[in-house]
């Protein structure tokens, strides 16, 4: 490794530790919000290849759906409810 990559990996660690010890609070934030979202998402782990294909087509349905229904919706002028 030449001295040149040692010294920028040196002052790229002490910038992400330097914004570490800044914002604790915002750290500790992102930590609990990343457990809380891996916590909601789990189930996805455990479908099988057949459970996620089938909800991919569904959801697949359900967007072309949406977009035809927006498609064919009348245009509203702007500041009408």
């Amino acid at each position: 490794m030449s001295r040149g990559v040692w010294t920028r990996w040196c002052v790229r660690l002490e910038e992400a530790w330097n914004r570490h010890v800044r914002y604790p609070e915002l750290y500790r934030q992102l930590d609990a919000m990343r457990a809380d979202f891996q916590a909601r998402t789990a189930w996805v782990d455990e479908l099988t290849d057949e459970e996620l294909e089938e909800m991919q087509r569904a959801l697949t349905a359900c967007i072309d759906a949406i977009q035809d229904s927006v498609s064919e919706a009348p245009e509203r002028r702007e500041g009408t409810p």
